[in-house]
């Protein structure tokens, strides 16, 4: 099986790349391949002909979605789209990181698998594009030789890992320099270790057990930014006061769901989001 990891400089690529370190496997960074360019994609996607795609790229800054949502859409919706042709072209299984935004987030009990998508945000938009766009790709059916596309969409949601930037790393960082900080309190969901979605999206290429579609990958347990952040100073040994605050406190430029937990009903769990932060951090 030779997999193509597209993504290979960002913080859940890189992790990808250590984990299928001793399989057949190419990985692009955007210095090798322009994935808004339909032309580049299916001729690199041709030559090296891979069995799966895994596509860890991403426009991720989600303030800035607002003021460019253009630029969002074409790299988490068209793009996509482009990428999920091509994998229909040459039979190959397309995986793809959707997210937790997806949601409006005024779900008490977090969203299922099958829930539909509804933003409260450019980027969160961006992300359902994507989604929609491989579904419509996908699920087409290839006249040439009557194949429907291969796909996974693996949403997941407050990534933390070694290889990039993150709330956990930026907390950590600013409460080495303060005797106190607020973060918020009002918006929930399920923080992952990059490294744990890594694995678990290894496992399931492994498996043959679960039809093509949408899966919810996460660490288990359900955490606010302020219990996020408590965990991970509690385990740093830092000692700066932490004070809870409302989104209304800390007013950005995207709204952001109030709760976006992602329940998994389809897959093995993961361990809790405690103990992955304690190896992360550790």
């Amino acid at each position: 099986m030779r997999i193509l990891i597209l993504g290979k400089n960002g913080m859940l690529g890189k992790d990808l790349i250590k984990t299928f370190d001793h399989e057949d496997f190419i990985a692009f960074g955007k210095e090798d391949l322009d994935l808004t360019e339909r032309e580049d994609v299916f001729e690199k996607f041709m030559t090296v002909e891979p069995d799966v795609v895994i596509n860890a790229t991403g426009y991720t800054d989600v303030d800035k979605s607002e003021k460019e949502p253009e630029m969002a859409n074409e790299i988490n919706g068209y793009a996509v789209g482009i990428m999920a042709q091509a994998c229909r072209e040459i039979d190959a299984t397309f995986i793809h990181f959707s997210s937790d935004y997806v949601f409006k987030g005024n779900k008490m009990n977090g969203y299922n698998e099958e829930d539909q998508p509804a933003p409260v945000n450019a980027y969160g938009s961006s992300k359902a594009l994507g989604e929609h766009l491989i579904m419509e790709e996908m699920e087409m059916l290839n006249e040439a030789n009557r194949r429907e596309g291969k796909f996974f969409i693996i949403r997941t949601s407050w990534l933390f890992g070694k290889h990039g930037k993150n709330f956990v790393d930026t907390i950590i960082e600013k409460a080495k320099r303060s005797f106190e900080l607020k973060v918020i309190n009002d918006q929930f969901g399920k923080p992952t270790y990059t490294m744990d979605l890594a694995k678990q999206v290894q496992w399931l290429l492994g498996t043959h057990d679960y039809p093509f579609g949408v899966y919810h990958v996460t660490n288990e347990g359900v955490a606010s930014w302020y219990d996020l952040a408590k965990e991970a100073l509690k385990i740093k040994g830092i000692d700066t006061k932490l004070i809870p605050c409302s989104s209304e406190d800390y007013p950005t430029l995207a709204v952001r769901p109030k709760n976006s937990a992602l329940n998994n009903t389809m897959l093995p769990t993961l361990r809790s989001w405690q103990e992955a932060l304690n190896e992360y951090l550790n």
